[in-house]
């Protein structure tokens, strides 16, 4: 079997890709500039860029699944390619925002679901992993842990529940290898709340560093921190999504101190 995963150089494309190729599937990695992606031993590059449709034939010819990344720009140009492909299963990484009644008032809704609906509405098979809120988030907070020994954010004591991209991958990689899941919206959860002052506390474990933190107001921190994410924040709510990516896969969903743990070179 050969699957096409786009996307190629996303932290959980890669982790998809790395599974995939342990699983002994053909992998096609593809990206607009597959020169500049560093892929994982075994993965083949491939050019693909939904709006030059040409670039689709090509990289579909002989593939048999698809893990796609939600970009809307030119998809129905890649429905109408994996449909005269023959592509069989069609694993679309979505967000938990679609799920929302309101989704079409949510930018990163309306994105999602800007891919979500072709495909519901082509031939194909699909399956769409919905996750919520990402650990990789946290990432944004390396710079200064590094430079400074601190982390500023808003409302620092509001809860979250962050899902370890492995997580995520593992339920892409299930319902592509696996039966069954054609036609179902996996919401993916994290294993339990914990504040944003936690999550810095367990990164401080990880690297052996105390790192400060400082509360960012508000009329900062939406410069460049979505309106609706900031609105979830300041509730105080610990919001629950669905089930962790054990309800799919079986296994028990990765904690945010394991995350802090693999991410900590990321962090020193």
């Amino acid at each position: 079997m050969t699957v096409l995963v786009t996307g190629a150089r996303g932290s959980i494309a890669r982790n998809v890709i790395a599974q995939l190729i342990l699983a002994g599937v053909t992998v096609r990695a593809a990206s607009r500039n597959p020169a500049a992606v560093e892929l994982p031993g075994g993965a083949l590059p491939a050019h693909v860029d939904f709006t030059a449709p040409e670039t689709l034939a090509p990289a579909l010819e002989g593939v048999e699944k698809v893990f796609l990344y939600a970009a809307h720009e030119g998809i129905e140009h890649f429905v109408a390619a994996a449909e005269a492909s023959g592509v069989k299963h069609v694993v679309l990484l979505s967000s938990a925002s679609t799920a929302d009644p309101r989704a079409d008032e949510n930018p990163i809704g309306r994105m999602h679901l800007a891919v979500e609906r072709p495909l519901e509405a082509s031939d194909l098979p699909w399956t769409f992993v919905r996750p919520a809120m990402f650990a990789t988030n946290t990432l944004w907070w390396a710079d200064s842990v590094k430079q400074e020994g601190v982390v500023r954010v808003p409302y620092p004591d509001a809860p979250v529940n962050p899902i370890h991209e492995r997580d995520i991958a593992d339920v892409a990689v299930t319902a592509l290898l696996g039966s069954g899941h054609e036609g179902r919206k996996y919401l993916v959860d994290g294993p339990g709340h914990l504040t944003q002052r936690r999550q810095v506390e367990l990164i401080g474990a990880a690297i052996g560093r105390d790192i400060a933190v400082e509360e960012l107001p508000r009329e900062v921190a939406e410069r460049f921190l979505p309106a609706s994410l900031l609105d979830m924040l300041a509730t105080g709510e610990a919001i629950t999504w669905g089930p962790t990516a054990e309800a799919v896969t079986g296994r028990p969903a990765r904690t945010f101190e394991q995350w802090a743990a693999d991410h900590a070179g990321d962090f020193r």
